[in-house]
């Protein structure tokens, strides 16, 4: 896809214009605001309630008929029958409207659907192949991005990692255009695509970031780019062959400076129970857990064949008493439910302290006795087995298997924490410099203004 500023441009004056056709004091979005997205809100709803701060129009979506008004602060049940709408407890000819704000200033109004606050246009329809209702809020691209940032960091943070995200957020929105579009939307509102709340948690910072950056993206070759991003890389980034298999240059280990991250170290303890409780859940019948095959952790940049550039995993042995199994750092990570894939393991079983073992004397008969043990530090209860490529179970009891682990997320991209580290140091009075985070994170990557 070819991402020319004038053919955009040319593609959200066509937007504007037809949305100015039909019902226009709401979205006949200008051109500033960049296209229009469908938000999936929800599917398969048997009913839903909406109210509104404003006056709405109910249009059929197949017609552009006016159907109704809705009073503002009125709150209305909307559900269907056979296929067809039912409004207010009134059953209607319509298999999909679009509830619309009448008033003047639209941008400023709100449609409450379910208790939550959304700007733009609500279209419902009666989805057979997803059981139900299917609810999308239709906005200009600027005004969804009101919506996402908070959702994704802190708008508290140093204003140029607040900017720096806005302008990913935008980036990976059109990049994503139509990846719901068997759905009927663009995009949904949870982590698969962005996380989005509506008007639930905007803020003048937020708005603030996404107006200082409107029409900004980044590219890679003339091209928009899937612009990833995550919590914290506990240090270095990663390599996207590492991670999902495939070489993407913009996607390249770098040094990353989110030590102040709340999981720049973090550990998860587990029984050996535990462990194989988990591992015969996800489908994997090798028994009773003996072993776990990983190289040691070193330092970036790492070299091991089953580790990546910054050491996170990229697979793993399980050694069990009925198979083995090996797996990749992902799907151990959703197993047990760790934080990042960024790990070492520590075997740590009990310090015995005492002995017990048979004797038989020369006439054959056998007793048991018990020995204490003198340790060097009796304070010293635990020990940890030492880390080869192979990390034994020892199979005594209390024993645990110990995760220490770096950040949190997949760790390609941006590291927001590492972001808000950067934006910190900025020089004083630069507006500028969410341009250089892009850029770090993003190698080879070009900001630029793109409507």
């Amino acid at each position: 896809m070819d991402i020319t500023k004038k053919n955009w441009l040319l593609v959200i004056t066509i937007a504007a214009f037809i949305l100015g056709c039909n019902w226009g004091t709401s979205l006949a979005a200008e051109a500033s605001l960049g296209p229009i997205i469908k938000v999936g809100l929800w599917t398969g709803q048997a009913n839903v309630v909406v109210a509104s701060d404003g006056p709405l129009i109910v249009v059929d979506a197949a017609t552009g008929k006016q159907i109704k008004t809705i009073d503002a602060g009125q709150r209305v049940a909307i559900g269907h029958q056979s296929q067809r709408l039912v409004i207010g407890g009134q059953p209607t000819v319509s298999a999909a409207i679009k509830l619309i704000p009448k008033s003047d200033n639209a941008a400023s109004c709100y449609i409450e659907v379910n208790k939550h606050r959304y700007r733009g246009q609500i279209d419902f329809w009666c989805s057979p192949s997803l059981a139900g209702l299917t609810v999308v809020n239709r906005l200009p691209v600027e005004h969804y991005l009101y919506g996402v940032i908070a959702g994704e960091i802190s708008p508290n943070w140093p204003v140029e990692a607040v900017k720096a995200q806005a302008v990913a957020a935008r980036t990976y929105a059109l990049y994503s255009m139509g990846r719901h579009k068997d759905e009927g939307f663009d995009v949904c509102t949870t982590t698969h695509c962005q996380v989005y709340l509506g008007r639930e948690r905007e803020s003048e910072r937020v708005l603030s970031a996404v107006d200082a950056t409107r029409g900004v993206v980044v590219t890679y070759q003339k091209q928009l780019i899937p612009t990833y991003f995550f919590s914290s890389s506990g240090g270095y980034t990663e390599n996207s062959e590492n991670v999902w298999g495939k070489y993407v240059p913009y996607l390249r280990a770098t040094p990353d400076f989110d030590q102040d991250s709340p999981d720049y170290r973090w550990t998860k303890t587990f029984t050996a129970d535990e462990i194989n409780r988990l591992i015969a859940q996800a489908g994997y019948k090798i028994g009773k857990l003996q072993a776990i095959g990983l190289s040691p952790l070193t330092p970036p940049p790492v070299k091991a064949v089953d580790r990546g550039v910054s050491g996170r995993v990229k697979s793993i042995q399980l050694f069990g008493d009925k198979g083995s199994v090996t797996v990749s750092g992902i799907q151990l990570r959703n197993i047990l439910g760790l934080k990042s894939t960024l790990f070492d393991i520590d075997v740590v079983v009990p310090v015995q302290k005492k002995v017990d073992f048979r004797i038989t004397d020369s006439y054959g008969d056998h007793a048991r006795k018990t020995i204490e043990i003198e340790l060097p530090s009796r304070a010293d209860t635990r020990r940890t087995i030492e880390k080869p490529d192979i990390r034994r179970l020892s199979g005594l009891p209390d024993e645990e298997i110990v995760f220490i682990g770096s950040g949190s997320g997949h760790g390609v991209g941006l590291s927001q924490w590492g972001a808000k580290a950067m934006a910190e140091k900025a020089p004083a009075g630069d507006t500028t410099y969410f341009r250089k985070i892009l850029q770090h994170y993003y190698r080879g990557s070009e900001v630029i203004n793109l409507y």
